[in-house]
């Protein structure tokens, strides 16, 4: 099970016995003026503290005082909420898990539908992969099992507005070592093998290889050889590796050339890789114990808190193959969190009108500058000038060219019951392990592709 669903259905219990006996919410009498005081909850401290900065300045235009308290680590977030949730003492405004949290929250009864309060103009905004987030589905309500809170939500409803966003498939380089091993420090690789040659170098001149928490399998397989393989293959040929019943999946040539140009990396693995949880391996690369990392955008604020400051790395993107579909590639961002006004608040119209403007350009731009979490905001031209130099250059990875953007969120050609675990298991037994060749690994994942479609009938 899931943190998120672990977090959301204790939520539900507690939500069952304790939100009979609040107050609805909702813009009806009993509001109170703007000029109020707000409170708000996050399970991110390094966003409570850019909110709070934010809140002052956005107490000196409308008045409306916010303080926002972070509640760490996740379980203490959950009992706290718990019992609020039965005793009345809700904040205003909670941040929660996009797409998930939200909803399980929202159908629950502890957050209100703000479908009428987000206008096109305030989706437009928005960075267009994540507008909808936050919105319940009938396809999300029948695919949930028969025990999830959603089942008694409504298609439609929006329980939340995108707060901050992110994509995975994002590689980092330590310039200092790319400098030291003789490498540019400032310009990507072009290509898949210009990056083998990079790692090559690296490892060579003892300024170490690539590191990954493959303790966690998946990320391999989702992080790595997801984008690799689908912009060597376009869209509709990577789609394909996991098609019902298809010729065309991984034991087909398509799919073991891309194995192939995955397990190229063997050599390269920081040793004892495959031990490493994704925050040991991240702390390893911030402690100069590899030249390379991968992880998503939200991996460069965790960078800076382990000491390595974003002016010494290089993101880039997992580059595409030389002789693939596409010869650039772009992530296409997931709302990563979301701002939600409970049920219980008294002071609904100002609870709005905060996450209106901290969704905002100018309040995004904020919070996204103090927390180097990249919001679910459209910066567009003022990327730079509210986010910093380093920051922006990370966004402008979101943009590209629409057939050449991954999208890690699109799960429309999975089985339904997808279980991402087996494919990851699978792939490091291809690499770093080399207990399998690509012929063999791309034969074992179609079995495995084809007992989850069977399990799906």
């Amino acid at each position: 099970m899931t943190t998120v669903r672990k977090r959301a259905l204790g939520l539900a219990v507690a939500l069952t016995m304790g939100l009979a006996a609040c107050s609805g919410g909702g813009s009806g009498g009993g509001q109170e003026p703007a000029g109020q005081s707000l409170r708000m909850w996050t399970f991110k401290k390094s966003h409570a503290d850019a909110l709070n900065k934010a809140a002052a300045q956005f107490t000196a235009k409308t008045g409306i005082r916010v303080t926002v308290e972070a509640i760490t680590p996740d379980d203490v977030f959950v009992s706290k909420v718990q019992s609020a949730a039965q005793t009345d003492g809700l904040p205003d405004v909670l941040e929660v898990h996009s797409s998930g949290e939200d909803f399980e929250m929202g159908a629950s009864g502890l957050l209100q539908d703000l479908a009428t309060d987000v206008t096109d103009a305030w989706k437009q905004r928005l960075l267009p992969s994540t507008r909808e987030s936050g919105v319940l589905t009938q396809k999300k309500i029948d695919a949930v099992a028969a025990d999830s809170p959603i089942k008694s939500g409504k298609a439609g409803q929006r329980f939340s507005v995108p707060f901050t966003a992110g994509a995975f498939g994002i590689v980092y380089a330590n310039k200092d070592k790319l400098r030291a091993a003789g490498l540019d420090p400032a310009t990507p690789p072009a290509s898949w093998e210009e990056f083998l040659k990079a790692l090559e170098t690296t490892t060579a001149k003892g300024q170490g290889g690539l590191s990954l928490g493959l303790k966690v399998s998946q990320t391999g397989f989702n992080w790595i050889y997801q984008p690799l393989a689908f912009a060597h293959l376009g869209k509709e040929r990577f789609h394909a590796l996991f098609g019902k019943g298809t010729t065309q999946g991984f034991a087909s040539p398509d799919g073991v050339r891309t194995l192939e140009a995955y397990a190229r990396l063997t050599p390269y693995w920081m040793p004892g890789t495959t031990t490493l949880g994704i925050d040991e391996a991240d702390i390893a690369f911030a402690q100069g114990k590899s030249a390379f990392a991968v992880g998503g955008t939200f991996t460069l604020a965790f960078l800076a808190q382990n000491g390595l400051s974003p002016d010494k790395v290089l993101a880039f993107p997992v580059p595409p193959t030389a002789e693939g579909t596409h010869k650039q590639i772009s992530m296409a961002p997931l709302a990563l969190t979301g701002l939600g006004v409970t049920a219980t608040t008294k002071n609904r119209e100002a609870a709005v009108k905060w996450i209106d403007w901290v969704t905002s350009p100018e309040g995004a731009g904020m919070v996204a500058k103090e927390s180097l979490d990249l919001p679910a905001t459209d910066l567009g031209t003022q990327a730079e000038a509210l986010l910093g130099k380093d920051l922006a250059a990370l966004q402008k990875h979101f943009s590209g060219p629409p057939e050449s953007a991954y999208e890690a969120a699109d799960d429309s050609f999975f089985p339904s019951d997808w279980d991402q675990v087996k494919p990851g298991d699978l792939t490091v037994r291809l690499t770093p392990l080399k207990e399998l060749s690509p012929q063999q690994a791309g034969a074992e994942l179609d079995k495995i592709v084809a007992s989850m479609w069977k399990s799906t009938q």
